[in-house]
């Protein structure tokens, strides 16, 4: 009782500062520090799902090359496999969910985890899912933990969720409608991205591509088929030397990371 009521103590604070700075940009600085007070990540991301709609990351505070491939690639279809998604379609309770009690058995080596989670270096994720009270559309703060930490505990989700009331209702009242907090120079970094190397048309391809876009959506924004784009697809891709659209991203956040590709 007194480890709780001292920790309900220095928490207090957070939670007010957190609560006074919606609507502002110190708010996701401010929710951070209340949540790592409770139980210590490395990362968080904010992301609304509607339905079988892309999902739209609000707020992330990773580098621009995490980002890539963190929020630019799991919006371009991993994010079908992702087990939080999946409990989202199939009706799971708003709350603070452990990875590791939505994931299916054989998690580790299931395509997801293979194409994403291996990729992006994580150890862990806990979910705290939120409904915003609309068919079908969530909001989800997502911790994760690096390589070297050790799995969340279910102590760390009990905190949480002590505090999911508070959590919930500042954060649909700052992110409700989608807006993005961070503005990064991701789309002004991958301008240059392949320069000299595609045609104009493939680079605006690959360019829709690192967003996120799907094949039909390409073929309705220039105005050609989708069997065109896959040819130019094909094309890039040869060029590049890579051969799927996991290599695409890699190559790309090699890019934002300066390095020579």
């Amino acid at each position: 009782m007194t480890d709780d009521l001292a920790l309900l103590t220095n928490w207090s604070p957070l939670a007010a500062r957190c609560i006074a700075a919606i609507g502002t940009s110190d708010f996701p600085v401010a929710l951070t520090a209340a949540l790592r007070h409770l139980a210590p990540f490395d990362t968080l991301m904010t992301t609304f799902y509607r339905g079988t709609a892309q999902p739209e990351t609000v707020y992330h505070d990773l580098d621009e090359t995490q980002a890539l491939v963190n929020t630019r690639f799991y919006e371009s279809g991993p994010y079908l496999l992702d087990p939080f998604h999946i409990a989202m379609r199939n009706g799971v309770r708003p709350g603070v969910h452990l990875l590791f009690d939505l994931a299916p058995d054989g998690f580790v080596r299931s395509e997801y985890y293979r194409t994403f989670f291996r990729r992006i270096k994580m150890t862990d994720e806990l979910g705290l899912l939120i409904a915003t009270g609309r068919t079908e559309e969530w909001l989800l703060l997502s911790l994760a933990r690096g390589l070297q930490a050790e799995r969340f505990s279910r102590q760390d989700a009990a905190r949480l969720a002590a505090a999911f009331p508070l959590i919930a209702a500042a954060s649909l009242k700052h992110w409700d409608g989608g807006t993005v907090d961070t503005a990064s120079g991701i789309d002004e970094r991958l301008a240059s991205f392949a320069a000299g190397r595609l045609s104009p048309r493939e680079r605006d391809i690959v360019y829709m591509i690192l967003n996120g876009r799907s094949t039909r959506a390409i073929a309705q924004a220039t105005g050609i088929s989708e069997g065109t784009v896959k040819v130019h697809r094909r094309h890039a891709y040869a060029k590049l030397s890579i051969s799927s659209q996991a290599e695409l991203f890699s190559l790309a956040a090699r890019h934002l990371a300066g390095e020579a590709v």
